[in-house]
This record gives C-alpha cells, structure tokens and sequence, in this order.
C-alpha cells in the first residue's frame, strides 16, 4: 500500500518538473514571449563574447517620423547556414509604432517582439519605428539577443543585451537610461533557499 501511494506522488512531482522546464524548451526557435525580458536566462549567463545593438537610433526624436533600425548580435560564436544562427527579444516603453520589415521572421508575442522559426538562421532582424505625433516623453528600448551553434541545444550559446533611452528634440530632460543588474539579491537567494529547503522536507516526507 504505502508503494501504491508512492508512485502517483512521484508522477506528480515529475509531471511538475517537466512543467517548470517547459519555458526553456518552447522558448527556441519560435520566440520568446515575456521570459524573456530579462534576457535569454535559458542559455546561461550574459556574456561579454556577444554584442548585441539596435543599430539607427537617433540621439533625440522628432515627432510622427520614422526610423530605420536594426538589431544585429555578433558573437564569437560560429554561424552555420544551414543551422539555427540566433533570437531576440525586444521591448519598448513609451509611444510609438514598430513595424518589423519581414513579418515572416519576426513576431509580437506578450508586449513584445521576438523571432519566429524562419527568423533564427541569421544574426540581423530590421525594423521600422515611427514616433507619436503627440508625445513627447522619452521612449525606451531594450533586446536581448543570443547567438546559437545549431547545437538545438542551451549549451555553447552565447547571449547580451542592450538598451538605450532617447528623448524627444522639444523635451529638455535627460532620459534614464537602462541599467542591467545580472546579481542575484538577498531576498532572491531568501526565496531559493525557503523553496529548496520545502522541496526537501516534501521529499523526506514521502519516502518515509
């Protein structure tokens, strides 16, 4: 009686496991929706290896104009054709339309944009911004970007971000500019260690 009880328990925590994983593996190569807004956390650690700019943004903007941008990542990491290449992830705060040259490759997905699957065997992705006719206020703009080995797997891919803030021509303040913090905090490593700590005891319990 006591394995019978065993058993769906430990399906349960399987079925759980498999669950929280599922975001790693669904984020490559078709996208990567709000996950992503603090990088490409899946593969590792940001890395110096990689950079990654959003290439056209101009030092202050006008109104109702449009910009042409585009993401680009370089990376030591080889590229292979014929093989997956990289992503990205990017967001904008403030007004403003963005406008993807190839809506093939790319994709708005949970207050963003990120690639799609055709949009993955290359390192380049172009882009339209137009401004507001109206505002004024300072737009933001951050992506991640991650350049793969093809390996279809997280392993040997390399990933950066970058962000820019830019003002309005009329508005005389300074934009903030993005700042990202990469460390864990107490209160991070306070959670962790309470779930990993509970996740012991659970365990403890159903074996005995």
């Amino acid at each position: 009686m006591r394995v019978i009880r065993l058993r769906p328990t430990i399906v349960g925590i399987a079925l759980m496991i498999v669950l929280l994983a599922v975001p790693s593996f669904s984020s490559v190569p078709t996208g990567v929706g709000s996950l992503g807004d603090q990088g490409c956390t899946c593969h590792g650690g940001d890395s110096k290896d990689t950079l990654v700019t959003i290439h056209g943004l101009p030092a202050s903007f006008e109104s109702n104009t449009s910009y042409n941008l585009s993401i680009t990542v370089e990376s030591s990491v080889a590229e292979h054709e014929e093989n997956h290449q990289g992503g990205f992830r990017l967001t904008v705060t403030g007004d403003g339309i963005v406008a993807f040259e190839n809506t093939s490759q790319s994709q708005f997905l949970n207050d963003g944009w990120t690639h799609q699957n055709n949009g993955t065997y290359q390192r380049m992705w172009n882009f339209t911004w137009t401004s507001s006719e109206t505002s004024t206020d300072p737009v933001e703009f951050i992506v991640h970007g991650n350049a793969v080995n093809g390996n279809e797997l997280s392993s040997g891919d390399l990933w950066n971000s970058f962000g820019q803030a830019i003002g309005h021509v009329d508005n005389p303040l300074t934009p903030v500019q993005p700042v990202f913090d990469r460390d864990i905090g107490a209160l991070d490593w306070a959670v962790f260690t309470f779930g990993l700590s509970a996740l012991t005891l659970f365990f403890v319990r159903v074996v005995r």
